[in-house]
Formats: C-alpha cells, sequence, structure tokens
C-alpha cells in the first residue's frame, strides 16, 4: 500500500505530462472551425493556427519580403558563380534552339502579328532609308558614274540615228550642249528622286510592297536561321554573351521595380491564407513531427519528476 501511494503520482504525472502535451500540439491545428455550445463559443476554438492564420500569413509574408527576398539578396545571388553559369547554359540553349529553326517555325501562330507589325517597323526606318539613298547619289564617286553613264547613254542613242539626223544634231551642237549639260541633268535628277520619295503616296506604296515581299520571303523562307545568317561557334558565342550582359544590366536596374511590382508580402500572405489548414498541419508535422514526438516525451518525463518529487516530499512529511 504504501510503495502504492509513491508509485501513484510519478505515473500519473508522466500520463498528464505526456497527455496535456498530446493535447496542446493538437490544439495548435484543432479544431479547424470554432464550437458553440448553447450559443457560447468553446474556449479555444478553433485552433490556435486556423484563429490567427490571416495572422500568421502576414507576419509570414512581411518576413519573407524583409529577410529573405531583398533587392540585396538577389543582386547577391545574381552575381554568384553557379547562378550566372545557369542563366549563360539557359541562353545557350534558348539561341541554340531558335537558331535551329526556320523562320516560319519560329513565327508559326504569329504570322498576322509579323504582317501587323512589319508596316509600323518600316514607316520608322523609312526616313533613314531615303537619306541613305540620298546620301549614296550625292557621293563624288557615284556622281562621277552617273555623269558617264549619262555620257555613255547621249553617244548610244546618237549612234542609233540617222545619218541626216546626227547631221542635224552637229550642225547645231546639240550634241556638245546636251553632253555638257549631263552635269544639271544628274543634279536635277537627283533633286526629282528626293521629292519623289518623300511624296505620301509613293511612301505608302514602297512600304505596303516592300512589307508584304518582306513577309513573304521571310514565312516562305526554308533555310534555318543559323545557315541564313552563317552563324560560327564565335558568333553564337557572341550574340549568347550579349543576350547575357543585357539580361543581367536590366535586372540589375529594375530589381527593385520587379519585387514592388510583384509585392512578396501580398503573394506569400495570399498563398498562406489559402492553403487548407488540413495541409498546413500536415506540412508542419511533416516537418517537426521529430520534435513534437521528444516535446510530447519530455511531457511525461517531466510530469514524472513532479510525482516523483511529490512521493519524496510526502515520504519526508510523514517522518
Amino acid at each position: 500500500m504504501n510503495l502504492l501511494m509513491f508509485a501513484v503520482p510519478p505515473i500519473a504525472g508522466a500520463f498528464i505530462g505526456y497527455s496535456t502535451n498530446v493535447l496542446a500540439i493538437k490544439m495548435l491545428f484543432r479544431p479547424l472551425k470554432e464550437i458553440r455550445i448553447f450559443g457560447l463559443r468553446l474556449p479555444f476554438t478553433p485552433g490556435i493556427l486556423p484563429k490567427q492564420r490571416y495572422r500568421l500569413a502576414q507576419s509570414i509574408g512581411g518576413m519573407v519580403e524583409r529577410e529573405l527576398i531583398t533587392p540585396q539578396i538577389l543582386r547577391q545571388r545574381l552575381n554568384q558563380q553557379d547562378v550566372q553559369e545557369n542563366i549563360k547554359l539557359m541562353i545557350s540553349q534558348f539561341t541554340e534552339d531558335i537558331l535551329e529553326k526556320t523562320p516560319a517555325e519560329v513565327l508559326e501562330g504569329h504570322e498576322h502579328s509579323l504582317a501587323a507589325g512589319i508596316p509600323g517597323v518600316m514607316d520608322k526606318l523609312y526616313p533613314a532609308f531615303t537619306a541613305a539613298i540620298m546620301n549614296f547619289l550625292r557621293r563624288d564617286d557615284i556622281r562621277r558614274e552617273l555623269e558617264l553613264k549619262g555620257q555613255l547613254l547621249l553617244s548610244s542613242i546618237f549612234l542609233k540615228l540617222n545619218t541626216l539626223q546626227r547631221l542635224f544634231l552637229s550642225a547645231g551642237q546639240y550634241d556638245l550642249t546636251l553632253q555638257e549639260k549631263i552635269p544639271e541633268i544628274i543634279e536635277d535628277l537627283t533633286a526629282n528622286a528626293e521629292s519623289f520619295l518623300g511624296d505620301e503616296k509613293v511612301k505608302k506604296t514602297l512600304l505596303e510592297a516592300a512589307a508584304s515581299s518582306l513577309e513573304k520571303t521571310i514565312c516562305s523562307q526554308n533555310s534555318k536561321i543559323n545557315e541564313l545568317f552563317d552563324f560560327s561557334v564565335e558568333n553564337k558565342k557572341d550574340l549568347d554573351d550579349f543576350i547575357f550582359n543585357k539580361l543581367m544590366s536590366t535586372l540589375d536596374g529594375q530589381i527593385e521595380k520587379i519585387l514592388s511590382s510583384i509585392d512578396i508580402k501580398a503573394l506569400v500572405a495570399d498563398r498562406i491564407d489559402s492553403l487548407d489548414m488540413v495541409r498546413v498541419e500536415r506540412i508542419v508535422l511533416d516537418v517537426m513531427s521529430d520534435q513534437f514526438k521528444w516535446i510530447e516525451i519530455f511531457g511525461g518525463i517531466l510530469g514524472f519528476l513532479i510525482g516523483v518529487f511529490q512521493s519524496g516530499l510526502n515520504w519526508f512529511l510523514r517522518f
């Protein structure tokens, strides 16, 4: 009987300590909804996590935004060698895939967009195109070549005339006059060409014809892009490096704007808040099951030690 009196408190303490810790851990997640009896909410319902899920989601979202996904951390990560090597590898694979396709394959399903976009692009390039033509025509070497061609053309025309016609032109020295006027004629033709190219109707006609021709040429091209542009290994590497440098420069300058547009805190908070609590419970238990198990065991050990202390105190007080 005396032995039972000393044994019961440690055993009961161990059972109570273990059971209360098991219940406390369970009450983190359960019940999922509040329980009402006679219209009154039962205390500690719902469980702590279901009840505080919004505050928990906001807190975790804020922590992720402040401590985990910051511009500084992203920049540090982007500057790491392994990350840059992975980015270069993805760019290389992307360009290789593009270069191994024909223009028609690259534009498959987007031909209409190409047709709609070409006129606008060519309209923007038209002033540069006309300026390049006029600069070409005004070059000294081109002017001399045009004058020479003009003189040869006049000589060819004179040779096609009959004897009487040539005699008439020679008598009036019209042939010499025309030869002398060649530079002025070339200048007039150049000025007329500039006016011709600047005419809106001519511009519209040229753009439509060029856009249609370019679209047909691109879409009907059967050669791969790397064959069209004769891409060598060095050319592809230069292209990959150019894309990589532009990408990294853009990311470095736009990280703050990217993160602010994403709103990491709201994204994480909304995602956590939308999770089913049964799934949250499963995730937490998968991660912390061993720790929770030891909390339960330590609860039993602590209860047992308290029972031993109580039995010892009772034994001490009996004497």
